[in-house]
């Protein structure tokens, strides 16, 4: 089962890509026992100077291929996994005359040293540190998160990485000027901490105070508790007057949420029909 941490690289995956051209996730690799990729995306020509936009990444995804996120470091069996996926499924869409993936790129946030010791990776040629592959007849590419040089380029990589990565990567997300994507980032980020402490699982005492203490992930988390507290009054006036609110009178319950805080929940449960109406319609004068 995926882990936070793997969901969270495949919804960037999606977010940053499904426009420039064709995403698929959970895509079959047929063998003996079926396997399947994390993401497969084949870029849309149309898409292409807005997908080099995004950098490192918008340069990987040049030509079809797929996508493995690795929260921890892979093993040689989980390496040798994922060559054999991507020469099976290369060989089933040859036999059907459909493309395939060109290249796969395993996505580490730990450095998988047993691996790439054992196996004859070597650096790639012409892509930065951090990048390692079997050679141009094995269409396999280990990306270790933790070693990719710390520019505006790999923000988008670093943001699937672990620890350390992860964290310089959130404090550079802070620096992006807002926009679409930065703020669709952010909103991500903030969803993979709070699922993370839903699933249980702890980050470091640090990286859970950074992501406490950074502004725009306090201010989205204050949005977030304002709208559902919001909702929950707004279901509270319907249901005590039997009817729908307006749009004005929702704005003017959102000020009463403003100026009382919760305690506008205890007003509007506490009041008869007749004065919530009076209360609900002073809010609009």
């Amino acid at each position: 089962m995926s882990s936070p941490f793997d969901q969270f690289a495949k919804d960037v995956l999606d977010l940053l890509l499904s426009a420039h051209g064709r995403l698929e996730t959970e895509v079959e690799a047929p063998a003996l026992k079926s396997q399947r990729a994390d993401v497969m995306f084949d870029p849309d020509p149309s898409h292409d100077e807005a997908r080099r936009a995004l950098g490192l990444l918008g340069a990987m995804t040049d030509r079809c291929c797929f996508f493995d996120p690795f929260h921890e470091a892979p093993d040689v069996a989980e390496v040798r996994s994922c060559l054999r996926k991507i020469l099976n499924h290369q060989h089933a869409r040859a036999l059907g005359h459909r493309p395939a993936a060109e290249v796969s790129w395993l996505l580490c946030g730990g450095r998988p040293d047993t691996a790439l010791g054992s196996l004859p990776f070597a650096p790639s040629t012409g892509w930065p540190q951090g990048f390692y592959d079997l050679g141009a007849a094995l269409p396999l590419s280990i990306v270790v998160l933790a070693e990719l040089p710390e520019t505006a380029d790999t923000l988008a990589l670093r943001l699937m990485g672990a620890g350390l990565t992860l964290r310089r990567a959130i404090s550079d997300l802070q620096q992006t000027p807002p926009g679409a994507v930065r703020d669709a980032l952010v909103r991500r980020v903030v969803e993979l901490h709070h699922d993370r402490r839903a699933h249980g699982t702890r980050a470091p005492e640090d990286e859970d105070e950074l992501m406490r203490s950074l502004p725009f992930v306090e201010e989205l988390e204050r949005r977030c508790r304002t709208e559902g507290t919001l909702l929950a009054l707004v279901r509270i006036v319907e249901r005590r007057l039997h009817r729908e609110v307006s749009a004005p009178e929702r704005d003017a319950l959102r000020a009463r949420l403003d100026h009382l805080g919760e305690s506008a929940l205890d007003a509007a449960l506490d009041l008869d029909p007749a004065a919530l109406e009076a209360w609900l319609a002073r809010g609009l004068s």
